[in-house]
């Protein structure tokens, strides 16, 4: 082996398999999106508003983003290993719960239990990675896992409206319960620890102290907010374009199979990223991303504000958001880890993809508060005030030069 490979595998630990991380956050993704074909069927079953209805999604999101706030911490005192098989295991029992619901409260409540348990999925992976991977290595590998797991919304889209038509909104609940299940398995079985320096100890004080350095890290806030305003877009489409399809006359399997279009773009943008961020850097792949976002949010919004109403105007430009979005989440989320010092990575990790879903949570629920389950208008001139809002941070972060950590 050479000495450069030698300087390398003492600076960082082992990585861990591809496959187990692909799994890890394609648990999470799944529970997502899977029951977003459902969204008008819970509405009609549980005799509930929309409104009431996007909470099954709101709950999830936000009990997510508050999740991450407390796994960031716990990795760093208690290491990587322990706190994601906790989170998998609150996964998997909110899953279970959420299957035996029987009213939208007690969905809702299982759903936020699901979501504190995604979270460490979401957390940890990130911060896996990074204890493994210099910052563009990183960056790249996050694409690569994040290019695979773009197969889970492909597949929980379609199969989640298919699993609606003939088992109800339980089916798709049902496969979060069998992914779970499988997760926690083999990442009890297979999983290593990767973080070597755990605090002896961990105290309010110290928490608070690195979550107001991170908040002062400018590099760290645009990056973050960058994330948060693309994801925001994402998920916001998931709020409405369920009922806009409906009022088309397509039914949840239909509107599950059109928007794997959203995962096949972000497939390909992920694909595109992992080859171009060694490159170009992490700065100006973010660039490039939020861009195009703006186009395709734009061409969405110009088109529903003339009256050109059907599956193409939403879907063709829905998927050119999905391809700027795979340019833009895994550099901006390894932007924002890498802004910080590796000792306080997992506070990192944690507060972004916190404020990634807090912000993408409430967008959602706004933009069907205001009316967008209705005008789909509404939900376009959403999406686009985020996609300009979030290019101007991007075009705020300096471009990088090197590899170099903080």
């Amino acid at each position: 082996m050479s000495t450069a490979n030698n300087s390398v595998n003492s600076q960082y630990p082992a990585p861990q398999p591809t496959w187990l991380l692909v799994l890890i956050v394609s648990t999470s993704i799944f529970a997502t999106t899977i029951i977003t074909p459902s969204l008008p069927g819970i509405t009609l079953v549980f005799l509930v508003t929309p409104q009431q209805t996007q909470m099954v999604i709101t709950g999830f999101l936000a009990a997510t983003a508050v999740g991450q706030l407390f796994f960031g911490p716990f990795s760093v005192r208690f290491g990587r290993r322990i706190p994601l098989l906790a989170g998998l295991g609150l996964y998997l029992a909110g899953s279970i719960l959420a299957l035996v619901a029987t009213d939208l409260s007690v969905l809702v409540l299982a759903r936020c239990v699901q979501g504190v348990g995604a979270a460490a999925a979401m957390v940890l992976s990130r911060v896996i990675i990074n204890d493994t991977h210099a910052p563009r290595a990183a960056a790249a590998s996050m694409a690569a896992v994040m290019s695979a797991t773009a197969l889970a919304p492909m597949l929980a889209f379609s199969l989640g409206g298919v699993l609606y038509d003939a088992f109800g909104w339980q089916g798709g609940i049902g496969v979060t319960v069998l992914l779970g299940t499988v997760a926690f398995i083999s990442a009890l079985i297979v999983l290593g620890e990767t973080h070597g320096s755990r605090q002896s100890r961990l105290s309010l004080e110290s928490v608070t102290l690195n979550y107001v350095g991170l908040l002062r890290n400018k590099q760290f806030l645009l990056f973050a907010g960058n994330l948060g305003f693309q994801a925001s877009i994402f998920f916001a489409l998931l709020s409405f374009l369920p009922f806009a399809f409906d009022r088309l006359g397509y039914s949840a399997a239909a509107f599950g199979f059109f928007v794997t279009a959203l995962p096949v773009g972000f497939l390909t943008g992920s694909a595109v990223s992992r080859k171009l961020t060694p490159l170009w850097g992490i700065s100006r792949m973010v660039r490039t991303g939020s861009s195009l976002s703006i186009l395709a949010t734009g061409t969405m919004a110009v088109l529903a504000f003339v009256g050109h109403h059907s599956v193409w105007a939403l879907l063709l430009p829905a998927m050119l958001f999905a391809f700027s979005n795979g340019l833009v989440v895994a550099n901006s989320t390894m932007g924002a880890v890498n802004a910080a010092h590796r000792s306080v990575a997992g506070f990192a990790s944690g507060l972004a993809g916190s404020f990634q879903l807090a912000f993408a949570s409430l967008v959602a629920w706004l933009t069907v508060f205001l009316g967008a389950a209705e005008d789909v208008r509404i939900g376009t001139a959403v999406v686009f005030t985020m996609a300009l809002v979030g290019t101007a941070l991007a075009f705020l972060i300096p471009l990088d030069s090197s590899d170099s950590t903080p």
